[in-house]
């Protein structure tokens, strides 16, 4: 943006105030970046940036902000008031201390700054409200009755302390908690507002209420008195573990890192809290991290924590842990047979073993025991050929009607019912829950395309104008692992179960390091290293930490394959650093592959595209457009799979696919659907049968349904018809 007079400056912010006064903030959010790139001095634009940033969670992002805001305009309150906020929920020490150190100075009013000091200091872990004349005594007696576990009794002793107290926040709030306890939902709930209208800066009320909203499936309304309660009182800690949970359950595991790293490094050392890490790193997919996590939650609580073990188990799974992570599911079942995590858990396990039996049995009961959890049905679902008349779908539907099911777990049991309803051959009911669920995802995460163009235009600019043949990188690895990549569910699990099933390859799935490691290894900021100018060393080093990574994964294996979808983008630089390595592209007929993403839900925060079916375009193009990038530098670095000639022709495409990796024949790769390894895709079912032709064209049953894509399609050129 050009350096704008004062009226432009003016007529700009004024436009996105009302984007983002009509609730459009993003495009808001634009604009009043544009605007303080060249003009930062705009307090305006810096406090509404921040503004947007806390309405939308992300904390740590609207602190710098609204501290440039404040040091513009110091003596504004709202300013104050929004950056004490995005401190107290998202600012690690320093964040603190720059706080602190600026409002010692501002020209506040006395009354408000002491306020907001004794957040951070007298405050920080609890807040102290009236209680309206009850005598300390009467109070301790109180708490003693509900730490002993004795909820009826505090019920009848705080209802005749407020006939003589009436008003008083803390007994409200006992009084509420022992109605819950005791399932009076409707009681409780009274007794909790009526204690926060006491006390509205009553962050322990706050954060007991949030806990009931939980325990009612209530989890947008519990979020917003989880975050008061740590706006409140900055170290509370049950409220930064409650906060942080409720957090992770709705994708925002960054921000609940930054809370608990604060609790923990205030010294809470409990089982809860190493709970709620736990699962942030699941989320963040770190789960070595995350393993640690549950077992220091399981140290905590003496080994009494249950459902520690069967999210430690969880964990080990996904790192390949798999014996172990099987000992541990049993060892939670043990302790207790009806253990919804453990018993869901070793249902997905088997059922990525190929032992579908057994999971069935698991999976089944699951349902019983946590009816309500969409995600089972969903992953239940992807391995069970549901025939007509079968009980499931009437449960599922009689689910999903349910007033009080969580948006999550409606989403869930949308792709769950929408394939049901496609192996019954109900087609005419399909698109009724997959398109709501499809809208359910997009709502919770919206893809960037910007960004991803960004992305595809930063590294074609990289990897273009160099030797790619002419290059040598003097000792670099002489690993030679075998890449599968292309589009999500265009066949690649398909191809790698093919090629594992050679005795001489073991297959790794998707460890997706290879593409992350060149990406980082590129990338600099928002710009990206010319492959030219990155010294040769640095590139064979890269080499050999991909080679580490793998090795770590199948440290028995001659040779590996690598099914991580996104390694089409760095092809060239891997196979400059690994020179042994083998890539195979696989293709699919776009309509047949969108259609097949659009069907599914991915693992949270990948495949964000997935969900609108133009987007899904969108995001093709960009595909066929880095596969076009690498056919016209290195054609002959690349083998390409057409998945619809594979399943037309599987011996001869099997042949020519087992070659192409440069590995002697053997009849075991037609045989690959008996192979047993583990499959963590959504292909899991898929691959464990002999080839088929009978998802070829499956488009066309839904051409109605699919107007969007297909006119995409055509319009980008990428089908003739």
């Amino acid at each position: 943006m050009a350096v704008l007079t004062a009226t432009e400056i003016q007529n700009t912010y004024a436009e996105a105030l009302r984007l983002q006064n009509a609730g459009n903030r993003e495009a808001a959010l634009r604009i009043y970046l544009d605007l303080i790139t060249d003009h930062p001095r705009v307090a305006e634009a810096q406090y509404q940036i921040g503004v947007i940033h806390m309405a939308e969670n992300r904390f740590s992002r609207a602190i710098p902000h609204l501290e440039a805001a404040a040091q513009l305009k110091p003596a504004e309150g709202a300013i104050w008031k929004v950056w004490t906020e995005a401190v107290a929920l998202g600012g690690d020490a320093a964040a603190e201390e720059t706080y602190l150190r600026l409002l010692k100075t501002a020209p506040v009013p006395v009354n408000i700054k002491l306020a907001l000091q004794d957040r951070f200091g007298a405050r920080r872990s609890s807040t102290r409200p009236a209680t309206r004349g009850v005598p300390p005594a009467e109070m301790r007696r109180l708490v003693g009755l509900m730490d002993a576990s004795r909820p009826a009794e505090a019920e009848q002793f705080a209802s005749r302390l407020l006939v003589a107290h009436p008003g008083s926040a803390p007994v409200l709030n006992i009084l509420a908690t022992a109605q819950s306890v005791q399932g009076k939902a409707a009681l409780a709930e009274a007794a909790f507002r009526k204690s926060i209208a006491a006390e509205p800066g009553y962050a322990e009320a706050h954060d007991n209420f949030g806990r009931f909203l939980i325990d009612q499936r209530r989890e947008r309304e519990a979020i917003d008195h989880f975050r008061e309660a740590v706006i409140l009182a900055p170290g509370l800690p049950s409220a930064l573990v409650n906060f942080a949970s409720a957090l992770t359950r709705t994708g925002n595991a960054e921000a609940a890192l930054v809370l608990l790293d604060r609790a923990e490094r205030a010294g809470v050392n409990a089982a809860a809290l190493y709970m709620a890490l736990g699962n942030v790193r699941m989320r963040m997919k770190n789960y070595a991290g995350a393993e640690e996590a549950f077992a220091r939650s399981l140290d905590a609580s003496k080994g009494k924590a249950i459902e520690a073990i069967g999210m430690l188990a969880q964990a080990q799974a996904r790192i390949g842990k798999d014996d172990e992570a099987l000992a541990n599911f049993n060892r939670a079942l043990e302790f207790d047979k009806d253990s919804p995590v453990a018993t869901a858990g070793k249902a997905t396990l088997l059922q990525a073993f190929g032992n579908f039996e057994e999971a069935d049995v698991l999976f089944r009961r699951s349902f019983e025991l946590d009816p309500d959890n969409g995600e089972n049905y969903r992953v239940f679902i992807a391995s069970h050929k549901t025939k007509p008349g079968d009980p499931i779908i009437d449960q599922m539907l009689r689910q999903y009607e349910n007033p009080r099911l969580s948006v999550t777990d409606r989403m869930n049991l949308g792709f769950a019912l929408a394939k049901a309803l496609e192996d019954t051959k109900d087609y005419g009911r399909v698109f009724h829950y997959l398109d709501e669920a499809n809208r359910l995802m997009w709502a919770a995460s919206p893809h960037n395309m910007a960004a991803r163009r960004k992305v595809v235009d930063m590294t074609k600019n990289a990897y273009a104008d160099f030797d790619w043949h002419g290059a040598s990188i003097e000792g670099a690895t002489d690993y030679a692992p075998i890449f599968v990549t292309g589009m999500p569910r265009s066949g690649t699990t398909l191809v790698e179960q093919i090629i594992a099933s050679h005795s001489t390859v073991s297959g790794a799935g998707e460890v997706g390091e290879a593409a992350q490691s060149a990406h980082r290894f590129l990338a600099d900021g928002k710009n990206a290293r010319a492959v030219g100018d990155i010294p040769a060393e640095e590139i064979a080093d890269l080499g050999r930490e991909m080679e580490r990574i793998l090795r770590a994964r199948r440290p028995e294996a001659e040779r590996v394959t690598d099914k991580s979808i996104q390694s089409y983008m760095h092809l060239g630089l891997i196979r400059l650093a690994m020179p042994n390595a083998r890539f195979v592209v696989v293709r699919r007929d776009p309509r047949d592959n969108l259609l097949s993403i659009y069907k599914n839900k991915f693992p949270e925060d990948t495949h964000q595209y997935a969900y609108d079916q133009r987007e899904l375009v969108r995001y093709y193009g960009t595909f066929v457009e880095m596969i076009d990038f690498w056919r016209e530098l290195v054609p002959d670095w690349f083998y390409e799979v057409q998945y619809e000639e594979l399943v037309a022709n599987p011996e001869e495409e099997t042949r020519k696919l087992i070659a192409a990796c440069g590995l002697d024949w053997e009849d075991a790769c037609l045989s690959f659907h008996e192979t047993k390894r583990k499959i963590e895709t959504l292909s899991v079912y898929q691959v464990r049968q002999p080839i088929t032709k009978s998802s070829v064209k499956g488009w066309q049953r839904y051409e109605k349904e699919l107007k969007p894509m297909l006119d995409a399609l055509r319009e980008g050129g990428y089908v003739a018809d």
